[in-house]
């Protein structure tokens, strides 16, 4: 197996159920999920939004671009802040300074013909700790140097604060904050690294499997983000999971609220071939060019007593595949 493939995890005793459906609503003044596809998208970073609602996971004082993109020439878009500093570069384009202070705020990009709004949900981060604990919450320690030099497995510059009160935040149409936290135990305040495009890629992913015919509102994320201390809590060996680094996911589909994947096949079994169906949305994806950024890891993962099939996906930048 390569040293980069995520190996199976036996024994995690907070992964044998889904947790319940995060029903705290996001902060004051934060957007909701948004229905439908506005007419244009929006870009920040290295990435493009065409969605009503995306995160932004940004360092205090941090200066970011956003762009308003694939506009209509015939309308005017305006943005605004609700903290740090946002100074307009253009007639579509923007420059927002972070506040220094940890915290979520929204930015809202508007076509004024349409009314139609892209919201960005943006976290200030957390400067990582120089020890292994913030606020109480053990992080542990994450390997100096990247794996073979790869900075997508550089140390997280800074880590999302989550608390009750900013759970059930949006962080793109169909997934809350609360959904990618670790299951380690301990109470609120907990610590995330989340990427903002492997949330871009579980939306597409969702948007090609109702495409597909699987009828399927959302995906319930098994496991998303471990800290380092947490990942060799539960016994998994990778030091450079991609779990610990905030672009994984393990997902499964439950339309009928069991806990446990549904039988998508529907030849009257829940077994590996639901969750390899589920997988050749994934594959089907891969194909397209245009979906090279989002290329990750695919791993197929059996039922056992603790839990149902389900499928990991991530966006390391470059294909891998295990489990079939």
């Amino acid at each position: 197996m390569d040293f980069q493939e995520e190996p199976a995890v036996a024994g995690d005793p907070h992964d044998t159920v889904t947790a319940p459906p995060d029903t705290a609503g996001p902060p004051p003044d934060l957007p909701a999920s948004g229905t439908g596809s506005p007419s244009f998208a929006v870009k920040f970073k290295e990435e493009v939004s065409p969605y009503p609602v995306m995160a932004l996971f940004v360092m205090p004082g941090e200066s970011v671009p956003i762009e308003a993109v694939l506009t209509d020439t015939l309308s005017r878009y305006s943005a605004e802040a609700g903290d740090g500093r946002l100074e307009p570069v253009g007639s579509t384009r923007w420059r927002w300074i972070a506040p220094r202070r940890k915290g979520v705020t929204a930015i809202v990009v508007r076509d004024s013909a349409s009314g139609e709004t892209v919201a960005l949900n943006a976290f200030v981060l957390v400067p990582r700790p120089a020890g292994t604990t913030i606020d109480g919450f053990r992080i542990g320690r994450y390997e100096a140097r990247p794996l073979r030099g790869d900075p997508n497995y550089a140390r997280p510059r800074g880590l999302v604060e989550v608390t009750e009160e900013n759970r059930g935040t949006f962080v793109a149409p169909h997934f809350t904050l609360g959904q990618f936290v670790s299951k380690q135990p301990g109470g609120y305040p907990k610590y995330l690294v989340l990427r903002e495009r492997l949330l871009l890629k579980l939306e597409m992913l969702l948007e090609e499997a109702n495409r597909l015919g699987l009828a399927v509102t959302t995906f319930q994320i098994m496991s998303a983000y471990r800290t380092p201390y947490y990942n060799r809590s539960i016994g998994n060996e990778t030091r450079y999971s991609r779990h610990l680094y905030g672009d994984a996911a393990d997902i499964y589909v439950d339309e009928d609220g069991d806990g446990a994947m549904d039988d998508l096949d529907e030849d009257g079994r829940v077994d590996l071939e639901d969750a390899k169906l589920l997988a050749g949305v994934v594959e089907r994806l891969s194909r397209s060019s245009w979906h090279r950024p989002f290329e990750g890891g695919l791993g197929l993962y059996r039922a056992n007593r603790a839990h149902g099939p389900f499928v990991h996906v991530d966006v390391r930048g470059h294909r891998v595949r295990w489990g079939r």
